[in-house]
């Protein structure tokens, strides 16, 4: 292994840009809208059908 001087370690850049955190965020919206997508198609299908609950 080589060993890197303390100039040197001002220069090191590593890992990526896109952290767990990140993609945990983007899962959680894409279930977001699933799931609104679904209560939407939801709404369509019983009122096509007319599966309302009354309001009386």
């Amino acid at each position: 292994m080589k060993m890197v001087q303390s100039v040197e370690l001002d220069s090191v850049i590593g890992g990526d840009s896109i952290s767990g955190t990140v993609i945990n965020a983007f899962c959680n919206i894409i279930k977001l809208l699933m799931d609104a997508g679904r209560s939407v198609g939801s709404a369509i299908r019983r009122v096509a059908e007319g599966n309302l609950c009354p309001l009386e």
